[in-house]
Order: structure tokens, then sequence, then C-alpha cells
């Protein structure tokens, strides 16, 4: 079988510590051709270190001269659109990180134009392979909780503002804790329950501690690089930071339910990760996998046991690693996307949402964005 030749655009942190190894895993499958970046030494230095054979600073050059079958989407997320439709329209399916979109009608825009091109795109949503959160699927699927009508979740860095990079600033990112690392957590709720469709959603942003002048020291893995190790790094200025810290909120959905939310890249409580889901026959909390039923007319609450078999799991960012082996599945024919636009589409619909409420202070309904 011919290898997919594999084309990365932007060599930041996720392309070099989370992408480029993920392929060089599937050597069988996947060679990556080559990289572009508008940083011509970061270009230069990810070619060089990973032995690629080409680098570019200008990505349609690159798409142009090396016809790539799959492209990795690794700009910051302004930039996400414009280039995934440039890669889908130079015939390359596409992966592209999170957030795929940042509105409704943008994801709509490139989910039609991968289905006009008959190409597969798909979101970095990564954090669904968790041993917990794929045994919650399980559970979920076979009816134990029964009608989920309420969950919460949080997301919480205590202190984990990212000093690299360009996520606090609005122009590149589009938004702060919410998009970056939020994104994850509503994306894997809507997988969990069935993807219901979102009605409306309240929220609130706010910036207490990263515009301080003194600074609780943390390093680089508390702020999401978690190797520890980041490419060509810039360094962070509160005077930059234009996008909240904190996000807070709520969310309606179609059946039904209704979730809270707190989302945090800095604030003064543990870090958490977790999600609470109550469902009519028996409650559920993430990732302790603790169980809240009844035996007969009896309260019984338990702890199933789960495998802990990840062979990734010594790896900082083993969920791209399952998501490649899934996409290989995907572009051989075996399965169908396990990241559905379905899905995408409604996350792109709760952060358009979420950020106009948070700018207006009203509930904002998906009928209003359509």
């Amino acid at each position: 079988m011919a290898k997919f030749k594999v084309a990365i655009i932007s060599c930041g942190m996720i392309a070099n510590n989370a992408h480029i190894p993920a392929y060089k895993h599937l050597p069988d499958m996947f060679e990556i051709v080559g990289v572009s970046d508008i940083n011509e030494k970061a270009a230069k230095d990810t070619a060089e270190r990973n032995d690629i054979p080409h680098w570019y600073q200008d990505a349609g050059k690159m798409l142009d001269d090396l016809c790539p079958d799959v492209v990795s989407v690794c700009v910051p997320n302004a930039f996400h659109k414009e280039y995934t439709l440039m890669a889908l329209r130079h015939g390359a399916h596409v992966l592209c990180e999170k957030p795929l979109a940042v509105t409704y009608a943008d994801a709509l825009e490139v989910y039609e134009e991968a289905r006009k091109q008959g190409k597969h795109l798909m979101a970095c949503q990564t954090v669904r392979y968790t041993p917990d959160r794929i045994a919650a699927k399980d559970l979920i699927a076979e009816g134990i909780l029964g009608d989920i009508y309420y969950s919460e979740f949080s997301r919480i860095r205590r202190r984990g503002i990212p000093k690299w990079g360009t996520f606090h600033i609005k122009e590149l990112s589009c938004g702060g804790a919410f998009i970056d690392i939020g994104v994850h957590m509503v994306d894997t709720l809507l997988w969990l329950t069935g993807n219901p469709k979102v009605v409306s959603v309240s929220g609130t942003t706010a910036v207490k501690i990263g515009n301080q002048e003194n600074q609780l020291k943390s390093g680089l893995r508390e702020s999401g690089a978690l190797s520890g190790f980041v490419h060509n790094e810039r360094n962070f200025s509160k005077d930059e930071l234009n996008v909240e810290e904190f996000a807070s909120g709520s969310i309606s959905f179609e059946n039904g339910m209704r979730t809270n939310f707190k989302v945090a890249w800095a604030l003064n409580m543990p870090d958490e990760t977790g999600f609470t889901l109550l469902g009519d026959k028996a409650g559920l909390v993430l990732p302790q996998m603790q169980l809240y039923g009844s035996t007969g007319s009896y309260p019984a609450d338990f702890t199933p046991k789960i495998n802990n078999d990840d062979p990734y799991q010594k790896h900082p960012f083993g969920g791209h690693f399952h998501l490649l082996d899934h996409f290989s599945d995907v572009l051989l024919g075996k399965c169908e996307q396990m990241i559905s636009p379905e899905e995408t589409i409604n996350v792109a619909a709760i952060i358009d949402c979420f950020y106009r409420s948070a700018k207006t202070g009203k509930e904002v309904f998906l009928e209003d964005i359509k």
C-alpha cells in the first residue's frame, strides 16, 4: 500500500510535540513530506529536527508543490477556517486542531466544502480517549444512567495561563480559556450524551489574576505544554492578555438536558477536570468512575473496574496517537469518523453562543446565530 503523504501547516508546540510524533508512529501509513510556517526559522528547525525533506514559509506553495494526501492544520484559531479550506481545495483530507471553527457559520462552511471535495475533515478532539471516558460512553450506551437530564463539567488550572504562543491574544486565538481547554469538555460531553442539539447558552467571562503584577510561579506543563518543552518559545506578557482566563455558564439542549460549567486558566481553586452526569436511573462522576444508583429498593453506589491498558498513556499527547490510529482506519474505509461533523458543528454553535452571551450579558439562542 502506498503511504499517505502528509503536510503540516504551522510549526508550533502542538505540531512538534503531538502531530509529528503521532504520524511518525505509523511509518507504514504516513510520510511527512513537508512543513510550513510564516516564521522561517520555525519551519526550517522543525524540518531538520524531524528529518522532513521540505519546509516552506508559504503554505499555499507547499500544497501546490507537494500535493499532500493529508494536511494537519495547526495554526492559531483565527486561521483554522482559511487554511482548512485551502487544504481541502488542494485535494487533501484535513485534521484541524481544536476548535475546528469558532463560529457556527464557519463550521457549516468548512464541512460543506469537505463534502463538495469528497474529503474527510476531522477536528483534533483528542481527550475522548481516556479510559474513564471510553467506559462512561459504554455505560451510557447500555442505558445504565437512563435519561440524562442534568450535567456539569469543570476544567480548572490553578495557574495555567499559557506562557508560550499566542493563546492570550484575542486577534489570533478568538478567545481564552473556554475556547482553549473548555472546548475539549464541551466535545466530550456531547459525545457521551449522544450529541443533543444546543438550544441556548448563557455565559460570563473574567480576568482577575493574569493581569496582576505579581504572578505565581508555574511551569510549561501547567499551561498545556505537556512535554515541558516548547520549540521557538514566545514569552507571555500580561499586557497582551485580552481574552478570558475564567469562563462560566449554562447550556440548554433540545432533549431537556441542562449543563452548568466553569473553565479556568487561573483560579484560586485546585486543578480539576471532571464531569457529573445525572440520569433517572443513576448518576456518574468522572474521572472517579463513581456510579450512584440503586439495587432493588436500596441505594447502591459502586465503582466499575475498568482496564487502564492505554498503549499511549506514557506519551504526553497520547490522544493524538489514538486519533491517528482512528484516522488511518477512516482513510482506509474501515470505519466512520468517530468525531463527526454534526458533533463538531454543535461544538462551534456552543462556542459562538457563549462568546455572544458573555459580550451582551444575555442568553443567546441557536436561532439567533443561524
